[in-house]
């Protein structure tokens, strides 16, 4: 007597794989899983665009943001504080609240959120000189940056191939700043605002190691860390704000804000860190950095519509340039050495069959 077997995917999916067809149940997990990752890609894209495009625009009409930069910083992060203690409570119970507060667990990501917020201020101080389109631009040199980086620090070389895409990567930023500035374009240029991004750059390479280090060391949940990460971030935002606009400036810590400050802080900088820490678990590296290079076009496209800026198809031309040129990178960085099919071809061990065969033959 063949026993009765409960109907499910599992029990379907058993058998079905045994007899080597494809089953129904899988072919909609994989669809799902598509679903999602198509859906994070698109979700992340459009989030980092905007959230480049948002620090612009937040200014209104006004040349510099009215609004303190490290107001806006020490808001997001102190709400981020907030999410990573509700999640560490969600998720762990008041064990887990309770590690959030250890000196020891804040000392540990302590230097870790300084870098971090140094790399915020720089890029909100930055757009005070540029537009998003070409801080979008700059920021793709991270991959030049990382290569060196590596070359120097770790002794990773690149191939040849490599280092070509890198250089074209460079003419093409190059030729987007010099275009940008001699056509104008609604383009706002400055070297000294083109310094303070290469200069976020260098530090988001930089904390970036510092972090995925940290991050593997630790054998706390997720939650208790990015707490403790966002607390030295908003202490030194803090710290920066009593300084630089309290002490050294007028006294006005917080400035100007507006309904636009509010969407750069929750739509911008919030909804990014939530993007970064969750969203983007579903996609690998090699569609997070495809996903920032896109995100080059959509900035620039948003200047137009809706900053102000004009078409120029040099400035466009150059700005696909870098584009191609990041996503080959990234995609060169993924493409492993091929097998030889003659290799597989001459291999024994890929016939069973006959080498069975033979030997029994030989035998006989």
């Amino acid at each position: 007597q063949i026993p009765a077997v409960p109907f499910s995917c599992t029990a379907v999916t058993t058998i079905s794989a045994s007899l080597g067809h494809l089953n129904g149940c899988s072919k909609l997990e994989e669809m799902a899983d598509g679903k999602t990752k198509a859906a994070a890609f698109v979700a992340v894209t459009l989030q980092r665009a905007c959230h480049n495009s948002f620090i612009e625009w937040a200014k209104g009409d006004s040349p510099t943001a009215e609004y303190t930069v490290s107001s806006v910083i020490f808001v997001s992060q102190i709400v981020c504080v907030v999410i990573g203690w509700i999640l560490a409570n969600s998720m762990g119970g008041k064990g887990d609240l309770e590690k959030c507060f250890m000196a020891g667990n804040l000392k540990k990501f302590a230097h870790i959120g300084m870098i971090y917020a140094l790399g915020d201020i720089f890029e909100m101080e930055s757009v005070n000189y540029i537009d998003s389109s070409t801080y979008t631009v700059l920021s793709q040199s991270k991959l030049i940056i990382t290569a060196l980086l590596m070359w120097v620090l770790d002794g990773s070389a690149q191939s040849l191939m490599q280092w070509f895409i890198l250089f074209t990567t460079s003419a093409g930023m190059l030729e987007y700043v010099l275009v940008g500035k001699s056509k104008g374009g609604g383009m706002t240029l400055s070297f000294f605002g083109i310094s303070l991004a290469l200069v976020k750059v260098v530090i988001s390479c930089y904390v970036a190691v510092l972090n995925q280090k940290a991050l593997k060391k630790d054998s706390n949940p997720f939650p208790v860390q990015f707490s403790c990460l966002k607390v030295s971030w908003a202490a030194t935002s803090l710290v920066y704000m009593i300084v630089k606009d309290g002490i050294m400036g007028d006294g006005n810590m917080w400035g100007e804000w507006t309904y636009r400050t509010v969407v750069l802080v929750f739509c911008g900088f919030i909804l990014k860190t939530l993007f970064n820490q969750y969203l983007l678990k579903v996609l690998d590296a090699i569609w997070k950095n495809i996903s920032e290079a896109i995100g080059v076009i959509l900035v620039y496209f948003g200047k137009i519509l809706f900053l102000g800026g004009t078409f120029d198809g040099t400035v466009f031309n150059a700005g696909i340039t870098v584009v191609l040129a990041c996503i080959a990178y990234v995609l060169s960085k993924d493409s492993g050495k091929k097998k030889s099919d003659i290799g597989d071809e001459l291999d024994p061990s890929a016939y069973p069959d006959l080498t069975s065969a033979l030997l029994r033959h030989r035998r006989s």
